[in-house]
């Protein structure tokens, strides 16, 4: 296919979960989209949604999620616009094919799980 989707294999999709992936690399390939990322209960199977959230990093160099100001939900477009991120989950995005072959795809030599959604994320 054109675009890969990475998902973590403890993920489950909604309905109609693709779409809003593609169409922002439909109209720039260079776009790289992260879904949002709700909570099943492993114990009652209670769908609960997320807060509205963007990666982030600390000192350490290690991934966290921040939230987003509301300032930047304000618009027509609301909470459904493109949240901007500077990190990304790295088991969790959508990608041109072409533009991830074109940055290198993973770092080969990082053999542990850890710190390349950080590395990706400063190449894109």
């Amino acid at each position: 296919g054109k675009v890969l989707v990475f998902l973590d294999s403890h993920c489950e999709v909604n309905e109609m979960w693709l779409q809003p992936l593609l169409t922002p690399i439909r109209e720039d390939r260079r776009t790289v989209v992260c879904p949002v990322i709700d909570i099943i209960s492993a114990d009652t199977l209670t769908y609960s949604s997320s807060p509205v959230v963007r990666g982030g990093f600390n000192w350490g160099l290690h991934f966290k999620w921040d939230l987003v100001p509301l300032s930047e939900l304000e618009g027509p477009e609301g909470a459904t616009a493109p949240i901007k991120s500077p990190t990304m989950a790295g088991g969790l995005f959508a990608m041109d094919r072409d533009y991830f072959n074109e940055l290198g795809q993973y770092d080969s030599g990082m053999d542990i799980w850890g710190g390349e959604n950080l590395e990706i994320s400063f190449r894109v």
